[in-house]
């Protein structure tokens, strides 16, 4: 049987059976397929529920995914048990709260991860018991609202938010869940949505299709070819850009010298896969920190990356309260900036961006510790608001108002910690990165500089707002598809969206104990076929590091062209998808990510756009870095997304009465998710 709340059938329950008519009308039940299960549609199916239940309409909708209903790919149960989120408990949820305002219908608000946990603790913790599985169990009863949980509990908590929201959706809205990848949709005869699914011979007729597929993988390039072929012939290891947790590690054998290039969170995921994954553990000192207890199955990892320190910690105190965000850099001040022109994101609005950071560093640093000030902070505000950045002005008022330098916003230090530093030997190198991040996860854990509290809070903020310019087609074209998804998001990466501050302090252990070296800044692999080696380079001293493993610790840059989806890869050879692309100054430009329209629909490589073709998340130019989940007490615009998303799927499914006409649109991308949440 399908699922919903009157069929008295288990929440998620799978069904390939055809759809059934609940009104006695046939064309009266609309249809819907949903390609993908995690955390997207389950926020989608709680307002296509409060939508239908207000307009009347019956629908039944399909969810094809191979993997966990709430959880998808990225967040399903059956994964390494040493993975963890990247926020805190407290901070993430799949459920609107009563901050959440700009819904149509019924809002069926539910708990934060966190208080989740806090009420089924007990049950979740005998059910661990029950199944032995001590680190889970130990796990559960430890979750506080700054736990940084595993993804396998997280799991848990989504596949119960989507048996919830299913339970609360209206008699005339089913949910048929197929465990099977999508592998085609095609137009039918009368115009109806054909969606063939693996293992399933019949497709699947639907008025209107949505992909939320998630993060995807690519076939290899040219690049990671010639790494592979040169690896083979010459005996050596090569683990190319992937997803940490589906990675082939076990090439990589015990002692070898391993390059790793990237250090990220990607990093962070291997680093855990090849130590404690590998049965090592961590003990703890007197005075905090940590020692790490070798299984003597690690390899050595000689990490390095453009910049060589790994992203940012995660702050380890509640955030500041509300400071009026954003103030500077906002849709319309940078509008402002070229009413009538493309907006350049590096040479137009970076400026803005970072007033925005120092505003709210210099606005925290007066409210909390006006001991560090000198005038008052109303003053300081004023005349800061009237300087330029950058400026003189700006310059002298900052160096009056903050005695101590170690108190002034420095965005340079922030985004490049080594800039301009020379060590003498890859020693020194190792050592001064080693000093950076215990010094920035000691700082970030220290409520004393909760101005980098503030400084985080605007640039979520400031992601909004490039987002939102980008969706109404304001950027121009270097910005919108090579400066979006790579410096500037790998910005916000770095300060906004580091890893867990024990993380760090495991970093640090292995770092002592010797299976772990940093590179440096800047770092360079080549192919040496006279050493027979990868051979590493850095920025940052003139150390040379000969390696017969490289691993590239990172996703993979998306690229229409070479998805390893056949659903998109069926699409885009019959040229009814196309990749985000520009031209400037005789450049071909692009993010390889799809284009939909100002509606969300799908666009052909003509130009045309397929009324009842949808798409959102991670392979939509534009919505890259916009989180699954929202952080509870914010008014997330996430549900908003959700929301109009929903009324526009309804809307296309109600129209499937005549069969589709494509159109050829103000080509704009669709309204932006509201950038990352938690």
């Amino acid at each position: 049987m399908p699922t919903g709340n009157t069929t008295g059938s288990p929440a998620g329950e799978l069904t390939d059976e055809p759809t059934e008519d609940l009104t006695g009308d046939p064309a009266a039940v609309r249809s819907l397929c949903v390609v993908g299960a995690g955390p997207r549609t389950l926020g989608l199916l709680q307002r296509l529920g409060a939508r239908a239940a207000l307009s009347g309409t019956a629908l039944d909708v399909h969810v094809a995914d191979p993997f966990d209903s709430g959880a998808g790919r990225v967040w399903r149960r059956e994964q390494e048990p040493l993975l963890w989120m990247n926020s805190r408990a407290a901070d993430i949820t799949v459920l609107p709260d009563d901050s959440v305002t700009g819904l149509t219908g019924r809002v069926a608000t539910g708990p934060s991860l966190h208080g989740w946990v806090e009420e089924h603790r007990s049950r979740l913790a005998a059910e661990a018991a029950a199944a032995g599985d001590d680190l889970l169990h130990r796990e559960v009863l430890a979750v506080h609202e700054g736990s940084f949980v595993s993804r396998r509990l997280a799991s848990r908590y989504l596949h119960w938010a989507w048996e919830r929201t299913l339970a609360g959706l209206p008699p005339a809205v089913r949910v048929h869940r197929h465990p099977h990848a999508a592998l085609d949709v095609r137009d039918g005869v009368d115009g109806r949505q054909l969606v063939h699914l693996d293992g399933r011979e019949r497709a699947l007729a639907v008025d209107t299709v949505l992909l939320v597929q998630g993060h995807l993988d690519v076939r290899p390039g040219p690049r990671e070819r010639r790494l592979r072929t040169f690896a083979d012939v010459h005996g050596l290891a090569y683990v190319p850009p992937g997803y940490t947790g589906d990675l082939d590690l076990d090439v990589l054998p015990a002692g070898a010298d391993v390059a790793v290039v990237g250090m990220g969170l990607a990093f962070v995921d291997l680093v855990v896969r090849l130590t404690e994954g590998r049965g090592g553990r961590f003990a703890e000192r007197a005075d905090g920190s940590l020692d790490y207890l070798p299984s003597g199955r690690e390899p050595v990892l000689h990490a390095g990356s453009r910049r060589d320190v790994p992203y940012r910690s995660k702050i380890g105190y509640p955030a500041p309260a509300d400071l009026g965000l954003p103030r500077y850099y906002t849709v319309e001040a940078a509008t402002a900036l070229r009413p009538d022109a493309a907006l350049d994101l590096r040479a137009d609005l970076w400026p803005l961006v970072v007033k925005e950071l120092a505003g709210a560093h210099y606005r925290q640093l007066f409210h909390a510790h006006p001991e560090r000030t000198r005038g008052a902070a109303a003053g300081f505000d004023a005349r800061f608001s009237r300087a330029p950045w950058g400026s003189g002005q700006a310059d002298e008022l900052v160096a009056r108002a903050v005695p101590d330098p170690a108190d002034r916003f420095d965005v340079g230090a922030l985004d490049r910690p080594l800039d301009g530093w020379w060590g003498t030997s890859g020693e020194e190198v190792h050592a001064r990165v080693l000093e950076h991040l215990e010094a920035d996860r000691a700082r970030r854990s220290d409520p004393r500089h909760s101005p980098d509290a503030a400084v985080v809070g605007a640039l979520l903020s400031a992601y909004v707002v490039t987002a939102r310019l980008h969706a109404a087609g304001r950027l121009d074209a270097r910005s919108s598809a090579v400066d979006l998804d790579g410096w500037w998001h790998g910005f916000f990466s770095h300060v906004a969206s580091g890893p867990p501050p024990q993380r760090l302090r495991q970093l640090a252990a292995l770092a002592r104990a010797g299976l772990l070296r940093f590179v440096g800044a800047d770092v360079h692999v080549s192919a040496d076929a006279d050493a027979g080696a990868f051979v590493v380079t850095s920025g940052s001293g003139p150390h040379v590091l000969h390696a017969r493993a490289l691993v590239e610790a990172r996703l993979p840059q998306p690229d229409l062209e070479r998805a390893s989806d056949a659903l998109l890869t069926r699409l885009r050879e019959r040229g009814e998808v196309r990749a985000h692309e520009l031209q400037q100054q005789g450049a071909r430009l692009s993010d390889g990510r799809l284009v939909v329209d100002g509606e969300g629909r799908l666009v052909h490589a003509d130009g045309t756009v397929h009324p009842r073709r949808f798409a959102t998340g991670a392979w939509v130019s534009g919505e890259a870095a916009a989180a699954a989940f929202a952080r509870p007490g914010t008014d997330a615009p996430l549900f908003r997304h959700h929301d109009r998303l929903a009324a526009r799927l309804l809307a296309s499914a109600s129209a499937a009465s005549s069969p589709p006409t494509t159109t050829t649109p103000g080509l704009q991308p669709a309204d932006p998710p509201g950038g990352r949440e938690g």
